[in-house]
């Protein structure tokens, strides 16, 4: 048989314990938390006390379009202080995308060879009919306020159109028909000090198709794109009849 005080004693005990349970839950009350609640969940399902790491997806690669590269050629215009009518920049953004898909990090580059008349052309309109303006009789069109030209035969696209720039302010390209008068294949103005590959005469005061920047304009010739004036080299003969309207 247990003794009295041995008995006190496990009473004492318990009431202890009871007193300790008491206080932490008065103590829990008290701050409004519960003992017994988990930690709330965020939106997404993560508790508080969630260790997990969430990593950022990879990121994407930017889609290089016809719209970023005319920002772009609008943007090098800009820095030039040239005018934004100068160049068609629609026929230099497909230039540009030409070749195939083109990394975000080119496009500052390809845009800005095309606009010095390195670009490769992409005359994607043949068969298709030529300008009103352009008449069957001729050879070659350039149409001077839209910076565009086209080769043709008998009413129809060839080649093109190629954005082309033409003269400045007191050097205005002639409209009108004219006639193809000579070739000169490695050619240099000696009044303006410029070079004129492809030269494809076709006024006696010196007016002609040739290689030359896109992002400038001329003292009255027609410039091309390397790979245009080429072309329009070796396909003109003399006597073609060429228009510009």
């Amino acid at each position: 048989m247990a003794s009295r005080s041995s008995t006190t004693g496990r009473v004492r005990l318990l009431a202890l314990g009871a007193a300790a349970l008491l206080g932490a839950s008065a103590a829990g009350t008290a701050s409004g938390v519960s003992p017994s609640a988990t930690p709330p969940a965020d939106a997404a399902g993560v508790t508080e006390t969630d260790t997990r790491i969430v990593t950022d997806a990879p990121p994407q690669p930017v889609a290089v379009d016809e719209q970023m590269v005319r920002s772009v050629a609008h943007r090098v215009l800009e820095e030039q202080g040239r005018p934004a009518h100068l160049t068609d920049v629609d026929l230099v953004a497909r230039d540009v995308l030409a070749g195939g898909p083109v990394e975000a990090g080119e496009v500052d580059e390809l845009t800005r060879q095309t606009l010095l008349g390195n670009g490769p052309g992409a005359p994607d309109t043949v068969g298709e009919p030529a300008p009103s303006r352009c008449p069957p009789t001729a050879r070659a069109c350039v149409d001077v306020d839209g910076k565009r030209a086209w080769m043709v035969d008998d009413g129809e696209i060839t080649y093109g159109p190629v954005p082309v720039t033409t003269g400045m302010p007191g050097y205005e390209t002639a409209r009108g028909a004219h006639r193809i008068l000579r070739h000169v294949r490695h050619d240099h103005s000696r009044v303006f000090d410029s070079p004129m590959p492809y030269s494809t005469y076709f006024t006696v005061d010196g007016m002609a198709f040739h290689q030359g920047r896109l992002d400038e304009p001329s003292h009255g010739c027609v410039h091309l794109g390397q790979q245009a004036a080429a072309h329009f080299f070796e396909q003109l003969r003399v006597g073609d009849e060429i228009v510009a309207f």
